[in-house]
């Protein structure tokens, strides 16, 4: 049976780590960075950042990029990442909020999952629609798994019993599961991803003119 997996890079968890981390949460960036370009002439045109870096008057400039075009690109870099941050928030699988990966959620399933829950999950596994994503389920002894439910006729009070018995089929299901939800909606992934990235890229340019400068003043003046 062929599984069908995206890049891991493409997938709901990795993605996790560029949209949804400190620096992505800390929004009030934007409206700051948005007045003082858009707002604020004055501070504009004292943000030549010459000071910092040491420069003494009638000298060039030591920066490849003026102080409104810093600016600007702090404010655009912090747009893309809120962009970012919005489309995981939206988007994003509800069970990865409680579960980075698939063996914290497998165990996660064998300690508070109900039967119903459990059987749940197995059904979607085995709908039509369902593309497999671990060669670890659909894969017996080198056969493909058949779409067969197996713990679906449980009853609740018997829960224990269904673990004994089928205990490693059902943290395989619960990996593939949960493999399958880091694949929904790939376009907002994708975006998500390539939104965060930009935004860290924009934020990254003005720092790097600012440390080059300062270093060339210090190394030229050692």
């Amino acid at each position: 049976m062929k599984v069908n997996s995206d890049w891991r890079i493409f997938h709901w968890s990795s993605v996790k780590g560029v949209a949804s981390n400190d620096l992505s949460r800390i929004v009030g960036l934007i409206p700051l960075a948005g007045y003082l370009i858009l707002f604020n002439d004055e501070i504009a045109k004292l943000a030549s950042f010459d000071t910092i870096a040491g420069v003494a008057d009638q000298v060039a400039s030591p920066f490849f990029l003026g102080g409104v075009a810093k600016l600007r690109l702090v404010f655009f870099g912090s747009l893309f990442i809120l962009f970012s941050y919005l489309i995981f928030r939206v988007f994003r699988p509800p069970v990865l909020d409680s579960s980075s990966g698939d063996l914290g959620f497998s165990a996660r399933v064998e300690d508070s999952y109900s039967v119903y829950e459990i059987a749940s999950m197995e059904a979607q596994v085995y709908s039509d629609i369902w593309k497999p994503r671990t060669k670890a389920f659909w894969s017996v002894l080198g056969e493909p798994r058949a779409r067969k439910p197996v713990v679906s006729g449980y009853r609740p009070d018997v829960r224990s019993a269904m673990f004994t018995k089928h205990g490693d089929y059902i943290h395989f299901l619960a990996r593939e599961w949960w493999d399958g939800m880091m694949h929904t909606f790939r376009g907002a992934r994708i975006a998500s991803l390539f939104s965060g990235v930009t935004g860290y890229i924009l934020l990254a340019i003005p720092t790097l003119d600012i440390a080059q400068a300062v270093l060339r003043d210090i190394f030229w003046n050692f």
